[in-house]
């Protein structure tokens, strides 16, 4: 057991310089983003749509409605077909409350049926 806690340690160390220097490439002389920036943007608007989706389902009136939801460089487009204008807007209304969104598109159609 005592002769583990050296080799424990040593493995750690290791792995701790290696995370550490491995973040400290540069991108200076490409115009194309680092991997990171590109995975981050994804996430982002993964995020964001799972966000968005989360407000709507725990809205009362709006959860029992198909309302689609994608999100490309922040910016969110709601779809699907909801009974009144007021509904539609609150949709608009609870997409926007959701802290990161830069700008919503309501292709939302309003039915009677």
């Amino acid at each position: 057991m005592v002769t583990k806690f050296p080799v424990l340690a040593l493995l750690l160390l290791t792995v701790g310089a290696v995370l550490t220097f491995s973040g400290c490439a540069s991108n200076q002389h490409s115009d194309q983003p680092m991997l990171g920036q590109r995975v981050g943007a994804y996430v982002d608007d993964s995020y964001l749509t799972s966000a968005v989706k989360t407000k709507l389902l725990g809205d009362i009136a709006l959860k029992s409605f198909d309302i689609h939801v994608v999100t490309k460089a922040g910016v969110v487009t709601l779809s699907g077909t909801l009974p009144n204008t007021d509904l539609r807007d609150e949709a608009i209304r609870t997409a926007k409350s959701v802290g990161g969104v830069k700008g919503i598109i309501a292709e939302i159609k309003i039915s009677n049926h």
